[in-house]
């Protein structure tokens, strides 16, 4: 487990929300020179605690849905895995793929215009793996709320929240953009003109336009918390009759452990993931809700083991 000191932990706090932030800005705002905020950042980069970048999308205003799916494997060997991984990430086009523990082993998060988009690709899925399936497990999202860890930083809290949203429609150039910022959003202006061939002033005017529709709602940093002696865990939480939902979102939306939330059609009535150091820490902030909420029946959980990809705009 690495150690880090105050100002470290301000530098992510900062770049968790907006990587694309000057280093003049933010060098202002924990009070350190330029140069040792740059080195900073780098050291943090070599040691993995910072493993990307990626700008965070409102993919319901391109006309998208948010499927999520599990992957329960069979006979299974390490190989087979890299290559189910990789077929999820190359073939299928999921945004989001990660390992995790318990009854399902993989599981996806995935942008489709429709449920029939998402059905032809689990065919082709089966006809490549089927051997391996034992069960899959499937849920549309209606809302993906995005929370900062306030465990960073208690003076600092913020909120994103991706659901329906009357669509956008964008010009070739504007896509091309989100797609080259989904990979990597501090890619500079000058990077992004020369790749794409579009004037740099273009460039800094479309992504600000963005920004202001909202349609780029945040330029992430991907911050590996399993460096920092945090494990992830996942969390269902099941209601009587679906009471309490919005108060139990609400209050997430402050907890310094976590870092987003899920409501969903199928399954729970609303899914948490969370960063906790010990397994103790998690089953008291269970104890909490149960306390708190009393029309939570049941909470069950898993930790999620490794993120293979992120990226919140569709290939």
């Amino acid at each position: 487990m690495l150690k880090l000191d105050k100002k470290d932990l301000q530098i992510l706090s900062l770049l968790d929300w907006d990587c694309r932030m000057p280093l003049t800005q933010v060098a202002k705002k924990i009070q350190l020179n330029k140069d040792v905020v740059r080195y900073r950042i780098k050291h943090l980069e070599e040691q993995g605690v910072i493993s990307g970048y990626y700008s965070l999308i409102d993919i319901s205003k391109l006309g998208y849905l948010t499927f999520r799916g599990y992957f329960a494997l069979i006979d299974v060997n390490k190989e087979t895995e890299k290559e189910i991984i990789s077929y999820l990430d190359t073939k299928f086009k999921s945004g989001i793929i990660f390992s995790r523990d318990g009854e399902f082993q993989l599981g996806f998060i995935s942008w489709e215009k429709s449920v029939y988009e998402l059905q032809k690709k689990i065919k082709k899925f089966k006809e490549q793996f089927g051997d391996y399936l034992d069960k899959l497990n499937f849920t549309i999202f209606t809302e993906f709320n995005h929370y900062s860890l306030n465990e960073f930083n208690e003076n600092f809290s913020k909120y994103i929240s991706i659901k329906e949203e009357e669509q956008v429609f964008l010009k070739k150039e504007d896509l091309e953009i989100l797609g080259e910022l989904s990979n990597n959003s501090k890619i500079s202006s000058v990077e992004l003109s020369t790749k794409l061939k579009i004037p740099q002033t273009t460039i800094i005017h479309k992504i600000k336009e963005l920004e202001k529709k909202k349609i780029i709602l945040a330029h992430r940093t991907e911050i590996n918390f399993s460096k920092l002696g945090y494990e992830n865990y996942f969390l269902e939480i099941y209601t009587h009759n679906g009471k309490d939902v919005k108060e139990i979102e609400r209050y997430l939306q402050n907890h310094k452990n976590c870092t987003y939330s899920v409501i969903g059609i199928f399954g729970a009535d609303i899914e948490i993931e969370c960063e906790f150091k010990t397994k103790k820490d998690l089953l008291n902030f269970i104890e909490e809700l149960k306390d708190k909420f009393k029309s939570i029946k049941k909470i069950k959980y898993c930790s999620t083991l490794e993120y293979h990809k992120i990226n919140y705009f569709p290939d």
